[in-house]
Formats: structure tokens, C-alpha cells, sequence
């Protein structure tokens, strides 16, 4: 009996647009320091937007050095004693779960709430005060990245099947399709 060293995964991203608030460099008393930031979502029609917040751990190289500008732009404005900048982008979120909490400040203290915990995957563009200031390189579609579209067995009406290249991952052809 053989066994597979490949891990299979199912990925759930959460792609969107929204604006970027709270900025932090996180310190653990364990482990290694990571950037968070809050993500306010925008969700519904355009003249009646309502406002979807996510804490995010920033998990993606660039997304990374992108907040770290970010961090940098709002504690310049903070100097200067400027208003902080508004800070829109387009993103990709991964790995989404409600983390429970109890309010411990303001009239709602005590109160049981509900968290959107995620991480931060991936910045499609960034815009700083209305300005473009990010927009992450198009990614070119690869042959090896298609799925086939029917396999070779289902050959439909005796048409001579494509060549399909082998698929790369840990899910085959059969499985990814279905």
C-alpha cells in the first residue's frame, strides 16, 4: 500500500473592495511578530453601500509591504497632524472564521459579539485619498493552469480529443471537473 504525501486542500477566498483601517504591527508573547489590519467591505448597492468589517492577519509578501506603506502614510499624516488618509482596495481574503469575544468598553460592555477573522491574501490595486498608488502585474494564463474540458472517455460524437497538458496539484483531472 502506497501513500500520497500530497495534502489536499479547499480554498475559500473572499475577493472585494474596501478600506483599510487599524493598522498594527502584532507582538505575541509566542511566536513572531505579524501585521493586521481591519478591512471595512463594501457590500450592497452603490447609492446604499453597507459595511462588512473583517480582521485581517496580512499573510501575502506584497500585501505585506504594501500595508507597511500603508502604516507609513498614516503615521506621516499623524505627524504632520493631518487627517488620516482614506485607504481603498481591491483584496483577496482566505482562511474566514467568526472568532466570539465579550465587548469590555463603551454602553454595549459585557455584551457577547461576533468577530470576521481572515488573512490578507493578496492586493489587486490600492488607492490612497482617491489616487492610484497599487496595481498588482496581470497574471498571464498558462496552459498547465486550464482545466481540460472533458476527458479523453467522454469523447463526444467521435471528435478527436484535444491534447490536454497533465495536471499539476493534488487533485486530477476526473475530481477537478466534477
Amino acid at each position: 500500500m502506497t501513500h500520497s504525501t500530497d495534502t489536499q486542500f479547499f480554498d475559500l477566498h473572499v475577493t472585494g473592495v474596501g478600506y483599510v483601517n487599524r493598522i498594527r504591527l502584532v507582538t505575541p508573547k509566542r511566536g513572531n511578530p505579524f501585521w493586521a489590519c481591519d478591512i471595512s467591505a463594501l457590500n450592497g448597492p452603490a447609492d446604499d453601500v453597507e459595511y462588512r468589517r473583517f480582521d485581517c492577519r496580512v499573510s501575502g509578501q506584497v500585501a505585506e509591504k504594501l500595508v507597511k506603506k500603508f502604516a507609513a502614510t498614516v503615521t506621516d499624516r499623524k505627524e504632520k497632524g493631518l487627517a488620516e488618509p482614506k485607504i481603498l482596495i481591491g483584496f483577496k481574503l482566505g482562511d474566514l472564521y467568526p472568532d466570539m469575544f465579550t465587548r469590555t468598553r463603551g454602553d454595549r460592555a459585557g455584551e457577547t459579539a461576533v468577530s470576521l477573522k481572515a488573512r490578507l491574501l493578496f492586493v489587486n490595486w490600492a488607492k490612497v485619498d482617491g489616487e492610484k498608488v497599487y496595481e498588482a502585474p496581470r497574471r498571464e494564463e498558462t496552459d498547465t493552469a486550464r482545466l481540460p474540458a472533458q476527458d479523453d472517455s467522454n469523447t463526444h460524437q467521435g471528435a478527436a480529443a484535444s491534447p490536454q497538458p497533465p495536471m499539476t496539484g493534488s487533485v486530477g483531472a476526473a475530481e477537478a471537473v466534477a
